[in-house]
């Protein structure tokens, strides 16, 4: 098996990969693989000042010269990019580094991110105590919450073990969030599967193209036929729920 690290010194360069490339389905891992199959299974191990995850994913596409692209689902790094969009420290750090897991450079570097990241600085008690009233507070106030500009609190609310299937099915049809709150939606299989908030999130035009057409999976044959008429809907979501259509 194929075992890599992929370090980010800076939360905006993992966010920018999450946009960019983890919504698609996959990412490009810049090392060299040696011999290896296309579908080989791949360990990758991702590490963020905001916390770190390990997922498994598969060789696509080997690439002379530019590394390996692997296939992976982004909905299994919904906790990190939760934590990583909810992270207020600083965002000073070296470029992304992608390597071998045996790489001891690698190692070295992740422990130094990593014994960093437990003390965000410029947290204020006012944002504290917004962060708490997301993660605790009651219905009013987790809509509140979410009414506010301040979208790195919006992270925090679905974390709430109150929050209901409604404000979740809300939450999803707002183009007022970021693009990782609703990319940690679709990773939830509990809501994804349901297809209120899978329709959400294909009708929510902040919800990336390639993570919508994913959730076509979760809508019923009827509301798929709307989509494949509706001109209010992306282009390439109409194409997709077409195809649906036709087999």
């Amino acid at each position: 098996m194929l075992r890599v690290r992929v370090t980010y010194g800076r939360v905006s360069d993992f966010l920018r990969d999450v946009r960019e490339q983890l919504v698609r389905g996959g990412l490009l891992v810049r090392v060299d693989p040696g011999p290896i199959d296309r579908g080989a299974a791949v360990e990758i191990h991702i590490v963020t000042p905001a916390g770190s995850s390990t997922v498994a994913g598969e060789v696509l596409q080997i690439l002379a010269g530019a590394g390996v692209a692997v296939g992976l689902d982004a909905g299994m790094l919904g906790d990190l990019i939760l934590a990583a969009d909810a992270w207020s420290g600083d965002d000073e750090g070296p470029e992304p580094s992608h390597q071998l897991a045996s790489d001891d450079e690698a190692l070295a570097l992740e422990e130094s991110i990593e014994s960093g990241r437990a003390a965000p600085k410029g947290m204020g008690a006012a944002q504290a105590a917004k962060i708490q009233q997301a993660l605790h507070g009651d219905k009013n106030q987790r809509m509140a919450i979410l009414r506010e500009n301040n979208k790195m609190l919006h992270a925090y609310v679905l974390r709430n073990p109150q929050i209901q299937l409604d404000e979740v099915i809300a939450i999803a049809r707002m183009t007022t969030v970021s693009v990782e709150v609703l990319t940690f939606i679709a990773g939830r299989r509990e809501w994804a599967e349901r297809a209120e908030v899978a329709s959400a999130l294909v009708r929510n035009p902040k919800t990336p193209v390639p993570l919508a057409i994913r959730m076509l999976d979760h809508i019923g044959q009827s509301e798929i036929r709307q989509l494949a008429k509706q001109t209010s809907v992306r282009e390439a979501i109409q194409r997709a729920a077409r195809k649906k259509i036709l087999g």
